[in-house]
């Protein structure tokens, strides 16, 4: 029986190795490819996002002593303050017209309005300017309603001392009443208030008559 021949080990060319790392490059760069899409589709996507943020407007922050209905005019707001300083001093020259008393009792009602009267008048001051108005008359309000709030305790009410002098700036306030109503009036234009003439001869005659009642106090 002839020899066996041994098997020989199967041959490998060159070549093949090279074919590997060849091969194992080319999945790697595929994967890397891959990845690199992947990233590139994520950063427009950013991008996109960025882009719609900055064409967003911005709203500026508010400041905390701004009006949040921003679409108030000067003319508007002066309006306003007016209208509420002529009706404080309307009840100041009241009050003060019946000695700082409620039915006969000492009460806190003319220290209130003048506190009230003070603090409308020094607002409308820096309103007005800006509107090159007259400032002058809610500056002498500022200086005057400190004074009643002086003689507005329930002693002094008491006391009667200052009866007369509660009278005198009765005097006082309607002087202030009507000034202010005149200018805002005139603010208004005079077809926007066909009644201020009248309003005003109203109140003056309804505290003229008050007064009278009150001069037993």
């Amino acid at each position: 029986m002839p020899p066996r021949i041994p098997k020989l080990p199967k041959l490998t060319t060159p070549l093949e190795p090279l074919r590997e790392i060849v091969r194992g490059g080319r999945e790697r760069l595929e994967k890397a490819s891959n990845n690199i899409h992947s990233i590139a589709e994520d950063l427009r996507g950013n991008t996109s996002t960025i882009q719609d943020t900055e064409k967003a407007p911005r709203t500026a922050p508010q400041s905390h002593t701004s009006s949040p209905t921003t679409g108030v005019s000067d003319k508007d707001t002066l309006l306003y303050q007016l209208s509420h300083l002529v009706a404080i001093l309307t009840q100041l020259e009241i009050h003060l017209s019946e000695g700082c008393k409620i039915m006969g009792v000492p009460c806190d009602c003319c220290g209130k309005h003048a506190l009230q009267a003070h603090t409308f008048a020094m607002e409308t001051i820096p309103i007005a300017a800006r509107m090159d108005k007259e400032t002058s008359i809610y500056q002498d309000i500022v200086d005057w309603a400190p004074g009643i709030e002086a003689i507005d305790t329930p002693e002094k009410v008491q006391s009667g001392d200052y009866n007369e002098t509660y009278r005198k700036e009765s005097g006082t306030a309607s002087k202030f009443r009507k000034k202010v109503q005149s200018m805002l009036g005139e603010l208004k234009g005079d077809k926007d208030c066909p009644g201020c003439d009248e309003l005003s001869e109203t109140i003056s005659s309804f505290i003229e008559k008050k007064k009278r009642e009150g001069g037993g106090n």
